[in-house]
């Protein structure tokens, strides 16, 4: 067989097959939630489907919904552009500022998805890792930085898969000492854990901050997200960003879920009581047997000692409950992350989780 010269050599990003979707399925393996959202947001794509405007290209700049926007993140238009998803976002970053030989630093272990799409422009990837316990060490990061003098950082804020944050303190001066590397912070979390570098934008051009609608909004299948950047960089994504990619019921959509924020919050506050309490559960069972990582987050990052993991999870997956096995990550051996969903829900997964400890197996 011969070698294609067209073909680029990089490792795609893995995707985990996703779990069943049967109506007695509770899925808490991709981060999702595990509510509808609001009803607003029914009524909104209804509305717009009995106007029968299928035939024509979603609307190219939605003034309407970068309002909205604006108004969400508090600050100006100028520094907000919305796009078919985060993921779609930071494949336009990595189109727009990255290029053959540079280099990509991503604090790992991440969401690997921003690696295979640095990889595919040609970038180099590099990890800078967490320490064992999942905290971030500046001062290593500092001088790992300085070192190997990387085109763009990707930092998720807070991580997935491990919860960790990264204080505003700590991402100002890493802003201010590497002024010429990019900084790419993924905020799909943000919501969880309430605070954003967003305002940092007005005063740093080296920062995009990628926000998504499928978490703290359940708008996942709907693929809708945004940049807040500054006006130079807004400007340069919007050179490569295909103005018609965002599918109209995905701006109405979104216009719906903005219209709506009183549902969003006590969504947010539901899931972090679930999550307090899934904790408090959990710690009873010992750390000779789970170990906790307490991140923010809608989800939670569990160590199953003694190697237990694949015996969990199938016991889990016979009550039609899924979680996802990070085993497959480099320095997550028998680590399960958990989303946290409503709390009849996590009463089911605490209750099935105590008895499998419990038994002999």
């Amino acid at each position: 067989m011969f070698e294609n010269k067209f073909i680029k050599s990089f490792k795609p990003y893995k995707v985990v097959k996703n779990s069943s979707k049967k109506l007695d399925t509770l899925k808490l393996d991709w981060n999702e939630p595990t509510i509808q959202p609001s009803k607003k947001i029914f009524f909104a794509v209804k509305e717009y489907l009995n106007k029968e405007k299928l035939n024509i290209y979603p609307d190219l700049k939605n003034n309407e919904l970068l309002k909205a926007l604006s108004s969400y993140a508090r600050v100006s238009k100028k520094h907000i552009q919305y796009f078919a998803g985060s993921d779609a976002l930071q494949e336009c970053i990595a189109k727009t500022f990255l290029g053959e030989k540079d280099k990509v630093v991503l604090v790992s272990p991440t969401y690997d998805n921003f690696r295979s799409t640095a990889e595919a422009t040609g970038a180099k990837a590099l990890f800078f890792k967490l320490d064992n316990n999942k905290v971030f060490n500046i001062e290593k990061f500092i001088k790992f930085t300085s070192h190997q003098k990387p085109k763009a950082i990707y930092i998720c804020n807070p991580n997935n898969p491990t919860g960790t944050i990264f204080e505003n303190s700590q991402l100002k001066i890493l802003f201010k000492k590497f002024s010429n590397t990019l900084f790419i912070i993924d905020e799909a979390y943000y919501e969880f854990y309430g605070k954003s570098v967003s305002q940092y934008v007005k005063n740093y051009n080296n920062l995009i901050v990628c926000r998504s609608f499928s978490k703290a909004f359940c708008l996942a299948s709907f693929r809708l997200g945004y940049a807040i950047a500054s006006e130079d960089l807004i400007i340069s994504l919007n050179k490569v960003r295909n103005p018609k990619s965002v599918p109209s019921l995905s701006q109405v959509a979104g216009l719906a879920a903005l219209s709506d924020i009183e549902y969003t919050e006590k969504f947010v506050r539901e899931v972090l009581k679930s999550k307090f309490k899934f904790l408090k559960e959990i710690k009873k069972i010992g750390s000779s047997e789970i170990q906790v990582y307490e991140g923010s987050g809608n989800f939670v990052l569990l160590k199953i000692m003694n190697k237990k993991v694949d015996a969990l999870i199938s016991r889990l997956e016979r009550e039609s409950i899924f979680i996802r096995n990070l085993s497959h990550v480099p320095g997550l051996d028998n680590h399960v992350r958990v989303t946290i969903g409503k709390p009849n829900e996590m009463r089911k997964v605490i209750q099935i989780i105590t008895t499998f400890f419990k038994d002999k197996i």
